[in-house]
């Protein structure tokens, strides 16, 4: 159990619609501030990688881009963590009757900072590239269940699935690249687009030195009037975890990722606040189309080889913010997707035989572990814990580009990476291009899609919680902890009228503002 952290409850209702989101807290979250919403001034964000660019086909999700594109871009809907809404942005509604006709009605008037019209065309203009033959977007999976999209209006677009999904509407918030939409006219070179983005968000791009800054500065023609606070937005790449902590401290970064192994010190600063974030943990995934991997003795023997208290002392610093308890993971503590038994417990001696039955068959121990370089402690923890029982590991660190093309093409033989909903239908489903593991598994295949498309909550999830107790029976991968990175963020870094920000891995800058 993570303490002080999000919760996440559910996915979308058959009928959305409402006023702008944030994507910041609701009152549950607030902190009671009443200080006067402060303009002007620029935030610095740290992160730990740099991204492909701003073409949505080539953004792969959170953590890889939609963090900072979605600031230029903006989104058409969003999903709240906490309460499980989606809510609109670029979108003013989306409905169904039936949960196989979804009319989408965009805002009237918005447009890019080009001048060209958002609208109706312009959104599909947007997502036939996603579903291009020769595409490998993300968002290909979540627009899978689309027989036919029209405009039904000059803000309006309607979409016919295959059959009926009563969480279609994820697919347009940040779960999917697929809300990020670019101007057409723009997009015709698609080259140039991915380095000089035009969008319809809150900032728009001043410069970008890849792999150094990416500075942003306030879109005066805003669609949400008022909005940006800010006089811009600096996002600043330091893939050294030490230097991301110590500039958060020292006051000359705003918000950054801090890793879990800093968490106590650096929460003990009165000056920095510090949220773990529930509904996501890191993953370990064995290749099960080729070598040791394929052997379900090898992965089984994986999963009883981690302990979790060992793992929050080892890669936490204790049990203060993680008491080691893995049961929910990826889903909240206290999720009913949470399935009990669907944990292997710790037994080296059980998990050194079936290696030493794999190899008494002829089996070849040597395995190449693949990891952002980042995870470093992670990797080598990892590697230690799985040696002790006979896998002979070898450690691959690589750096963001080529983390994420390994991933895309299964070269590894065991991924290390970190997953949760809304993203775990791409990366589990066989018709996915993203999917972990590499083999095809129909019984998982057809819970999945229960999963995404039965039309109540109830049913979606009591179909994730038999995806939860088939990824245990067949040991597909583990979760041996929770995202081993917390938000970190300064205490004179507000969120509109609500208060300080209470954290989700994705932030949306167009309310922030700084206190002096």
């Amino acid at each position: 159990m993570l303490r002080g952290s999000l919760v996440l409850i559910g996915v979308a209702a058959l009928a959305l619609a409402g006023c702008s989101s944030t994507g910041q807290s609701s009152d549950d979250q607030s902190t009671g501030s009443t200080d006067e919403i402060v303009t002007g001034g620029v935030a610095e964000v740290a992160t730990g990688a740099e991204m492909p660019g701003f073409d949505p086909v080539k953004v792969r999700g959170v953590g890889a881009g939609t963090e900072k594109v979605v600031q230029v871009l903006d989104i058409l809907m969003d999903y709240d963590e906490v309460s499980g809404e989606i809510t609109p942005r670029l979108a003013e509604s989306m409905v169904s009757d039936d949960g196989i006709t979804w009319v989408m009605t965009l805002r009237d008037g918005v447009t890019f900072t080009d001048g060209e019209p958002l609208n109706a065309e312009a959104v599909l203009f947007n997502l036939e590239r996603h579903i291009a033959p020769d595409s490998v977007s993300a968002a290909k999976a979540s627009l899978a269940p689309v027989q036919r999209m029209e405009a039904t209006g000059e803000y309006e677009v309607t979409f016919t699935l295959a059959q009926a999904s009563g969480s279609f509407p994820l697919a347009f918030t940040w779960a999917s690249p697929a809300g990020l939409i670019g101007s057409p006219k723009a997009l015709a070179d698609a080259e140039a687009f991915n380095i000089a983005p035009v969008g319809a968000g809150p900032f728009t791009v001043k410069s970008w030195t890849p792999d150094d800054e990416l500075v942003l500065t306030r879109n005066v023609d805003y669609w949400d009037e008022g909005k940006p606070y800010l006089d811009g937005l600096v996002f600043r790449v330091l893939p050294d975890l030490q230097t991301r902590a110590d500039e958060l401290v020292s006051g000359t970064i705003d918000s950054a990722l801090v890793p879990s192994i800093r968490w106590n010190a650096i929460g003990a600063d009165p000056n920095v606040e510090i949220v773990p974030v529930e509904g996501i943990a890191q993953v370990i995934v064995p290749n099960a189309s080729k070598g040791a991997g394929a052997d379900e003795r090898v992965r089984a023997a994986m999963a009883m080889a981690l302990n979790g208290e060992t793992t929050a002392q080892v890669l936490f610093g204790g049990t203060e913010y993680w008491d080691g308890d893995t049961t929910c993971l990826p889903w909240a503590t206290g999720s009913p997707i949470c399935v009990n038994g669907s944990v292997y417990e710790q037994d080296l001696d059980e998990a050194s035989q079936l290696v030493a039955d794999f190899v008494a068959d002829g089996g070849d121990t040597t395995m190449t572990m693949t990891y952002h370089q980042g995870l470093v402690d992670q990797a080598t923890y990892y590697q230690q814990q799985l040696t002790e029982i006979g896998l002979d590991v070898e450690l691959d660190p690589v750096d963001v580009a080529a983390y994420f093309q390994a991933e895309a093409t299964g070269d590894y033989d065991i991924f290390v990476g970190s997953g949760g909903y809304p993203y775990l239908f791409s990366r589990l489903y066989s018709g996915s291009a993203l999917q972990w593991g590499r083999v095809a598994y129909p019984e998982l295949d057809e819970l999945l899609l229960h999963a995404r498309d039965d039309l109540s909550l109830g049913e979606r999830n009591e179909a994730w919680s038999g995806v939860v107790k088939f990824l245990h029976d067949n040991a597909v991968l583990q979760w041996p902890a929770p995202y081993t990175s917390g938000v970190g963020y300064s205490t004179s870094l507000h969120f509109g009228d609500t208060g300080d920000y209470k954290g989700s891995l994705i932030v949306y800058f167009d309310d922030a503002w700084l206190s002096s």
